[in-house]
This record gives structure tokens, C-alpha cells and sequence, in this order.
């Protein structure tokens, strides 16, 4: 029975899927109402005592009910009731509900098998249904149905219907509507406390605004503490992103330091190469002393050529052929050679040469 109980339970859940939703968001506000402050998390979700005025035989009993505890109160006279009574004590006792409980040997109760498309409607249903199920018509009744089990396979529910005879209640409903307490429930003694008789337009809708006003402060309340708990993941996520944000200012300008680096190395790297090869070829003014201090006196330079690091004479001399020793032993020249074939100059009697040279020995 357990098991079948339980499967019946999973259905539903599969069926609703809303009542799902509302577990969630129970168990969700419960646990973020667990973080606020006793005394404020009894005032959020409300006073749960209710007053019962139970009705019996030959008397009324007055009882206190508050988490599933029943306290008795006073007890009233059946005949002629002092509902002043009630009036202080329901007002003293500040009780949420204010509730009727006959006894369950007048109820009459019923379980019949309905459609699962009823469940949408299914006081209007069981309504329509009263006269098949009981001795009386939907109007003689203070009625309620409720689900017991649903089963998805055939499509069914099997539904309780609980009804209590107008004829005993409203006698005693008219006494305290007279006093000014309409009850917010009408149920039988041994029911659960989700069973209310009462149609919906006759019941109650008490402290409709302080519970709008706890409803207010509660989505506040989760708000901040849903806003307190993301705000350090949100700080975090600031921080991270302008650490981000000043890494990335910080390589931009590591590159462009880089960069600059590279092209300062570059233009160092072709400024040396320059001043090493214009110091490693002689200044003009050197070179032409060189060749005057090294020439014979018998040689006269026609044509001096100086071009990148070679050097071309033209001339004549008596002697050309040591011109190229000459030439070699300078320390500012070297690799010198004949251009062209020695010729004699028939007017001077001379040799006529044309010698090449490498410029770029250090000077000792």
C-alpha cells in the first residue's frame, strides 16, 4: 500500500508539474527566510494559529490550534451560545483562521472515480454529481472535493467528496455572522486542514493587506539577500575584468616598448655599420697624402679615381712595375694590380699604367 502510495504520489508530480515548482519555491524561501532574524521570519510568514469553535452534541468547544496542537479554551452552551465570548478570545488570541468543525458522523462522505480532465473544475463537477452520490442536491450542502490519486495509464482520479448538511450549519453560521465573525473555514472534526467546505465566495479573505504587505517584504527581503549573495561574485567579476582590462593596457604598451626597442636596435645596428665602414676607409685627405708620400718622384698621377673602397691610378712613370710593391706595403692600401697592360709613352719615354687598389687598411 506504502508503494502504491508513492507511485501515485510520483504521477502526480508528473501530471502537475507546477506543484514541482511550488515545492521549489517553498524549500527556496524557507532556506533564504532561515538567514533572517527570528523575531522578523515570524512576522514574514504569519501567524499559523487559528481558532476553532468545534461544535458537539450539547455544547461548543473553544480550542486554539497551532502546529497541529489543539488547546481548549472555554466551552460554550450548544442552546444559547455566548458568541461575545468568542468575539474576545479571537481577537485576543490574534488567530490567522477563524474555523467551524462539525462532527464527522454528520458529514457525509463519499470516494468516486472522475476523468482527469476534471481536476480543472472539479468542485463544479461534483456539483453536478450530487445528486447521483448523495440524498441531497448541490444547494442543501456545504461541500469539497479533493484528489486522492491520480492515475495518468487510464486517465482518472479518484477523488473524495465530503459533504455537511445546510440544514445543521447555517443556524450556526447566521449566530456569528450576527456577532461579526465569519469563519474563514467550515470543516469536520478528523480532516485535514486543506479541506474547507465553505464555497468560495462566502470565504473569508482576512488581513488581505498585511499579507499583501508580508508578501511585499518577503520578495524584498529575498531580493537582498539574493542581491547580498550575488554582490561579491559580481564585485569579483568587476575586479577581474578591470585587472583584465589594465593587463591588456599594461602588454599593448609592453609591445609597443618592445617595438620601439627593436627599431631603435635596428637603427643603432645601421648607424654602427656605417660609422665601422666609414672607419675602416681612410679620409680622402689621408689617402692622397699616402700617395704622395709614397710615389716615386719619377711618377706623376694623370688620373686619380676614388670609388666606394677602390682606387684607380692613371700616370706615367719610369719605373711602373715597382709600382705595385709600392703600393702594397702602404698601410692604407692593399690588393693592387694592373689594369690594363703597361704601355711606353713614345713623346716622354715613360711607362704608362693604370693600377687598381683596395682602400681599407687601418693606418699602424
Amino acid at each position: 500500500m506504502a508503494l502504491s502510495l508513492g507511485s501515485s504520489r510520483l504521477q502526480a508530480l508528473t501530471v502537475n508539474p507546477r506543484w514541482i515548482w511550488n515545492a521549489v519555491w517553498r524549500w527556496w524561501r524557507d532556506g533564504l527566510l532561515a538567514w533572517l532574524p527570528a523575531g522578523i521570519r515570524r512576522w514574514l510568514i504569519g501567524s499559523s494559529r487559528r481558532l476553532v469553535i468545534a461544535v458537539d452534541e450539547g455544547e461548543c468547544v473553544l480550542l486554539r490550534e497551532e502546529a497541529g496542537q489543539d488547546q481548549e479554551l472555554e466551552r460554550l452552551d450548544r442552546t444559547s451560545p455566548d458568541y461575545q465570548v468568542v468575539a474576545r478570545w479571537f481577537r485576543t488570541e490574534k488567530a490567522r483562521q477563524l474555523v467551524l468543525r462539525f462532527p464527522a458522523g454528520q458529514a457525509l462522505v463519499r470516494t468516486l472515480p472522475l476523468p482527469l480532465a476534471a481536476e480543472k473544475n472539479l468542485r463544479q463537477v461534483a456539483g453536478f454529481e450530487m445528486d447521483r452520490l448523495t440524498p441531497f442536491v448541490a444547494d442543501q450542502v456545504y461541500y469539497h472535493a479533493r484528489v486522492l490519486q491520480r492515475q495518468p495509464e487510464q486517465r482518472r482520479l479518484r477523488v473524495e467528496l465530503t459533504a455537511l448538511p445546510r440544514v445543521a450549519v447555517d443556524p450556526v453560521l447566521f449566530q456569528l455572522r450576527q456577532q461579526g465573525l465569519s469563519p474563514d473555514v467550515l470543516d469536520v472534526a478528523g480532516a485535514g486542514s486543506d479541506l474547507n467546505l465553505l464555497p468560495p465566495e462566502q470565504r473569508v479573505r482576512r488581513g488581505l493587506w498585511g499579507q499583501r504587505l508580508r508578501a511585499m517584504v518577503i520578495v524584498a527581503s529575498l531580493l537582498l539577500v539574493v542581491v547580498a549573495s550575488l554582490l561579491p561574485i559580481w564585485q569579483q567579476r568587476a575586479l577581474l575584468l578591470d585587472a583584465n582590462a589594465r593587463s591588456d593596457r599594461l602588454r599593448a604598451a609592453a609591445d609597443q616598448s618592445l617595438a620601439l626597442r627593436n627599431q631603435l636596435d635596428r637603427t643603432l645596428q645601421t648607424s654602427n655599420m656605417l660609422a665601422e665602414k666609414k672607419k675602416a676607409a681612410p679620409p680622402r685627405v689621408d689617402l692622397l697624402r699616402e700617395l704622395t708620400l709614397i710615389l716615386p718622384p719619377d711618377t706623376w698621377v694623370e688620373r686619380l679615381q676614388i670609388k666606394g673602397d677602390s682606387l684607380q691610378i692613371s700616370g706615367q712613370s719610369a719605373r711602373a712595375s715597382a709600382l705595385v710593391g709600392i703600393i702594397e706595403a702602404s698601410d692604407l692600401l692593399d690588393g693592387a694590380g694592373f689594369l690594363s697592360p703597361v704601355t711606353t709613352d713614345p713623346r716622354t719615354g715613360k711607362e704608362r699604367f693604370l693600377l687598381g687598389a683596395h682602400i681599407g687598411r687601418e693606418p699602424r
